[in-house]
């Protein structure tokens, strides 16, 4: 057996089979059928690794902007994405919250939507100190058998909008661990390994 477009397919085996024994033969390729039509289905591929959906076309934030500033009318964050591309049944979208314009791994936080394509997230006005938080903002989309797509930062690539909430509320986020299979790394939504294995044991220097 062997794939072709991420579809699993018999050859020239199947034929063969069918060519000596037409009743296995045709019971086997209606299996190889059904785990190609199981594959579709999951957002997977019977064969290696489906093709990341297309980029999100564009994200929009409720609330007010002023030149490269986003205020919130509150502080609840409430963003939709667009994204009018061909898509198949299964893909799933994440957003990811930083308060550093070039989402470092350690200062961006994941949020799943699953297959929706509107975000409500609840994020403090203020840091421990009473300073202002400013936050960026980028989605991306992703099959489960797939890696994810490069994301769409809200704003620009260059220049991210600033979002800012309006609120009296102080806590500074914690440092993020990533999500999916991926470690610390931001934009990596379920991650591109099937396994992540589990962190070796600090050696003992005692």
């Amino acid at each position: 057996m062997q794939g072709k477009d991420s579809r699993l397919e018999g050859g020239q085996e199947l034929t063969r089979i069918q060519q000596k024994d037409f009743d296995n033969g045709t019971l086997l390729s209606r299996i190889i059928e059904a785990v190609n039509s199981l594959a579709k289905n999951l957002g997977a591929t019977s064969v290696g690794k489906l093709s990341p959906p297309p980029p999100i076309d564009s994200i929009q934030v409720q609330g007010t902007q002023v030149k490269s500033t986003l205020t919130c009318p509150s502080e609840v964050l409430h963003w939709v994405i667009t994204h009018n591309q061909s898509i198949d049944k299964g893909v799933r979208y994440f957003s990811e919250i930083s308060t550093t314009p070039n989402f470092p791994p350690y200062a961006t936080h994941s949020v799943d939507h699953g297959t929706s394509r509107s975000g409500f997230l609840s994020l403090p006005t203020q840091d421990n100190e009473g300073n202002t938080q400013t936050y960026y903002l980028r989605s991306f989309a992703q099959y489960p058998g797939s890696d994810p797509q490069k994301p769409t930062v809200f704003g620009e690539l260059a220049a991210p909008v600033k979002i800012q909430m309006t609120g009296t509320s102080k806590t500074t986020l914690l440092s993020s661990t990533g999500s999916g299979t991926a470690v610390t790394q931001s934009g990596k939504g379920l991650g591109d390994v099937l396994t992540r294995p589990a962190p070796s044991p600090k050696r003992s220097l005692a």
